[in-house]
């Protein structure tokens, strides 16, 4: 793997444990445990899909419920550069990065894809980046469909145990976020 590469990670699931913090709208809402949309979709998509408006689920997310995984406080801390691209709603991720204390260099949310599901073009734009200089880190299929298409290598935040559950054969699959500072300086 090159070394000096620019992390990009997916937010929810990836640095934030925030499964139970997404859920639990839809559950108050009256959406069944078994019907609850799957995790990662933009907020307006996974609200249509089961018969609510963003605005009601919005009304109903503790945004001080989802904490960072063990060690991803540490590990921001301790980037320079680096990208998040996320199928959250823009003012609710922003608020959460404010909360958390945390400033990538560039931050892009479903709000700046058109309401789409995210892609990785856009953020390797604005960070100047070519695919080959970048690793994004992600919980989902999703994510990996995102990093695929844009010809970036993707890891498995394998510390998020859902995500290591799905994790496909062959794939980079970490441990701990302090396994992301050596694959950027190129250690690992």
């Amino acid at each position: 793997m090159p070394s000096d590469l620019v992390p990009l990670f997916d937010f929810d699931g990836t640095l934030l444990d925030s499964d139970a913090a997404l859920c639990a709208p839809f559950l108050a809402l009256g959406v069944a445990r078994d019907d609850l949309p799957p995790l990662g979709l933009p907020l307006a998509e996974a609200c249509e899909r089961v018969g609510i408006t963003s605005a009601d689920y919005l009304a109903r997310y503790d945004p001080t419920a989802a904490q960072p995984f063990p060690g991803v406080a540490a590990l921001v801390g301790a980037l320079g550069a680096w990208g998040l691209a996320s199928n959250k709603e823009r003012t609710s991720g922003r608020r959460e990065l404010a909360r958390l204390g945390w400033n990538p260099t560039v931050a892009l949310f479903s709000d700046d894809f058109g309401g789409a599901e995210k892609a990785l073009g856009p953020l390797l734009g604005r960070l100047d980046l070519d695919p080959a200089a970048a690793l994004y880190i992600g919980d989902t299929g999703h994510d990996r469909a995102c990093a695929a298409t844009a010809g970036v290598r993707f890891a498995v935040a394998g510390w998020n145990p859902r995500a290591r559950d799905d994790a496909h054969s062959g794939e980079l699959v970490l441990d701990h976020p302090a396994q992301v500072l050596d694959l950027v300086a190129g250690v690992g």
